[in-house]
């Protein structure tokens, strides 16, 4: 159940960003209102433009569009264009969104969601819905949405940290493209050392319920706990509930075998029994503001209460 949002408005967020800061005085100011209206416009847009899975008419619209928006927020903005295996293995045209904020701070977060669907929803119940793409409006258009309202936080208060900004093709089509768009980006960025990464995934339910994900907790145990003490100042721990849950199949097996320390912030059940899952009942009146507003506001005093390490200014980033 979504908590009460009243209750979250009464921690002071300069109180919430000096208890995750540590002792002393706060590291960075707290961070901009995450307007969760603007996330969910930017869900329902994606919806919008159709199907997106990897070389589809709908994925073309969605990265223009994601492109667009993005050269008014960011520091750096392009489009990693390449080849990947689609359903089938076949080789299909993908496009990874990419953005910075901050290049010249050494330090760095990364910050990924999926940007694609699924060609057929083999989630789907009936045999006969399968044939069809999913809407994809919680796998994967919610990920992107809540990503994208936090590079507008961005843009009105720069970062205590380098932030950088994944947007993956091919992660979420199919078995088959073995998370083609994040193995695509790693290879471009040899020797690439983030201080950690954060993957949305699948941050839309009404009944959302987001546990610690044993990578995350074996290999990047203190994000991920500054980000469920964020969670729980906020009073939203009965969304980041503290349990601990087994790795699902997502691309964050694949940043951790690159050594970057990862936290998956994923909802593992969507609809009753995970009906909705990959299916064509994977639709914006099944998806929640609200949840993407907790969300969002979670991870952006999480990001905020970071600050650089020394000697971390000075370099470019690539």
């Amino acid at each position: 159940m979504i908590p009460n949002r009243a209750a979250s408005r009464s921690v002071p967020l300069a109180v919430l960003a000096l208890s995750l800061a540590g002792c002393g005085e706060p590291k960075a100011p707290p961070p901009p209102d995450f307007e969760q209206e603007r996330a969910w416009a930017s869900l329902v847009q994606q919806v919008s433009f159709g199907p997106r899975y990897p070389g589809g008419r709908g994925a073309g619209r969605q990265a223009e569009w994601l492109m667009d928006e993005l050269k008014f927020r960011a520091d750096t903005v392009y489009e990693q264009k390449f080849m990947g295996p689609g359903e089938g293995g076949r080789p299909v045209p993908m496009s990874n969104v990419l953005a910075r904020f901050r290049p010249e701070l050494k330090d760095r977060v990364l910050l990924v969601a999926y940007r694609d669907t699924r060609r057929h929803a083999e989630g789907s119940m009936e045999q006969l819905d399968r044939r069809f793409p999913t809407p994809g409006a919680n796998l994967n258009a919610s990920g992107v949405a809540v990503l994208m309202e936090l590079t507008q936080l961005f843009r009105q208060q720069p970062p205590p940290i380098g932030v950088d900004l994944l947007l993956a093709d091919g992660d979420g089509v199919s078995r088959e493209a073995d998370f083609a768009g994040t193995r695509h980006f790693l290879a471009s960025m040899p020797g690439y050392r983030p201080r950690y990464a954060i993957l949305v995934q699948a941050v839309g339910d009404r009944e959302a319920v987001i546990p610690r994900d044993s990578l995350s907790v074996a290999g990047a145990a203190e994000a991920t706990g500054r980000v469920w003490a964020a969670a729980k100042a906020l009073h939203y721990d009965s969304v980041f509930v503290d349990a601990v849950a087994k790795p699902v199949e997502n691309a964050a097996g694949v940043l951790a075998a690159a050594g970057i320390p990862v936290v998956v912030v994923a909802d593992r059940e969507y609809g009753p029994g995970n009906v909705r899952w990959h299916s064509i009942d994977d639709k914006v009146e099944y998806v929640s503001r609200e949840t993407l507003g907790l969300v969002g506001r979670v991870l952006a005093a999480a990001l905020y209460a970071e600050a650089p390490a020394e000697g971390s200014a000075g370099e470019k980033g690539r």
